[in-house]
């Protein structure tokens, strides 16, 4: 639940800067916030499973 409240917190962002006047300054602001939320959804993902996102399963029967 918690990062499907991150992607739609994203989703927001991008939609707020299109609508709006899409400035240098408003696209960096998003920027650095896809980053910082891209960085917190992977490290919940690992807090989570165990491993990283793109790290194969440990158990072969998974």
């Amino acid at each position: 639940a918690i990062l499907l409240g991150l992607e739609i917190l994203v989703a927001a962002d991008i939609i707020s800067t299109v609508v709006t006047q899409p400035t240098l300054n408003n696209v960096l602001i998003l920027g650095i916030i896809v980053l910082i939320r891209t960085f917190l959804s992977v490290s919940l993902q690992v807090e989570l499973e165990g491993k990283f996102p793109w790290a194969p399963d440990k158990d072969p029967r998974a």
